[in-house]
């Protein structure tokens, strides 16, 4: 418990700020959930142009201004609004995979995994590759100096 009479009005006061950033928070969460949902519905053809623009406008209204409040980290908003622009484009362009998708980093193991699959397949044309450039390494150059 704080003692000082400075401390305590500290207590409150973030308290007050808590309260507030959450709201800014739920807000964000809302509106983004809202704008993706109807991206996603252009999966089951109910993909409407004229509804889903105001729903991304209202998206990166809400993150920017968490953002200008301090509640999200500047870099933060601006990525996701970027995502959700790329979710929008995809859209309308009929691209709904694409939109569907979240991006993902893939972990190492998976990489491996695919890698390994893919190795056999690869191998022929890395061979190639080698050959080339060692029979290039061989020629003069036959550029002028400047």
């Amino acid at each position: 418990m704080a003692h000082h009479k400075s401390a305590i009005k500290r207590i409150r006061r973030n308290g007050r700020a808590k309260v507030r950033n959450s709201q800014y928070l739920s807000a964000v969460k809302t509106a983004v959930k809202k704008f993706r949902q109807a991206v996603l519905g252009a999966g089951q053809g109910t993909f409407d142009k004229a509804e889903v623009r105001p729903l991304f406008v209202k998206a990166q209204s809400a993150l920017s201004k968490a953002a200008t409040k301090g509640v999200l980290h500047g870099n933060n908003a601006s990525r996701r609004i970027g995502r959700l622009a790329a979710m929008l484009r995809s859209a309308e362009a009929g691209q709904v995979a694409k939109a569907n998708v979240k991006a993902t980093k893939k972990s190492a193991a998976a990489k491996r995994a695919e890698s390994a699959t893919d190795a056999p397949a690869k191998a022929p044309a890395a061979k190639a590759k080698t050959k080339a450039s060692s029979t290039a390494a061989k020629k003069p150059a036959a550029k002028a100096k400047k």
